[in-house]
């Protein structure tokens, strides 16, 4: 059983399917974040033994609370809000910055949604590679989107 504190990559991608700019990146793409959500919906359902009535919402995790952890301001400290991030969710932010090295605008969420893509949970790669989605491509329109930004 997890802990409910836990934020894992599934929570990330939950939260930057809700940010405008990623919603942007997959239709360039052909894909409906929509439909993304409801196959990780489905996955993470058919992956537990019982229901979880707590939605991700009540739990505070969305795409603000992501990006302020990411990219804190100046004079703050990053505040989960009492929550850890997982190893996988770690590994996702580590990627993350990884992506955003040629970055001048810092880490993104299309740099987070590179970073999911990196990912090797079973279920964030699984929802992912349903949908057609990979790296290299994403990578590229990220970039585009980033020099047009």
């Amino acid at each position: 059983m997890s802990d409910r504190r836990e934020v894992r990559p599934e929570h990330l991608l939950r939260a930057v399917l809700d940010d405008v700019a990623v919603r942007e990146v997959l239709a360039e793409l052909g894909v409906a974040a929509t439909d993304v959500l409801t196959t990780l919906e489905h996955k993470r359902l058919a992956a537990t033994r019982a229901f979880d009535v707590e939605s991700l919402h009540e739990l505070g995790i969305d795409v603000a609370t992501v990006m302020t952890v990411l990219n804190p301001p100046y004079d703050a400290e990053a505040d989960w809000q009492g929550r850890v991030l997982s190893r996988g969710a770690q590994e996702v932010c580590v990627a993350a910055l990884a992506e955003s090295v040629h970055s001048d605008r810092g880490v993104t969420s299309g740099h987070l949604l590179l970073g999911l893509l990196r990912s090797r949970d079973r279920l964030v790669a699984g929802t992912l590679r349903e949908h057609g989605l990979r790296l290299r491509p994403a990578r590229v329109v990220v970039a585009h989107r980033g020099r047009r930004s």
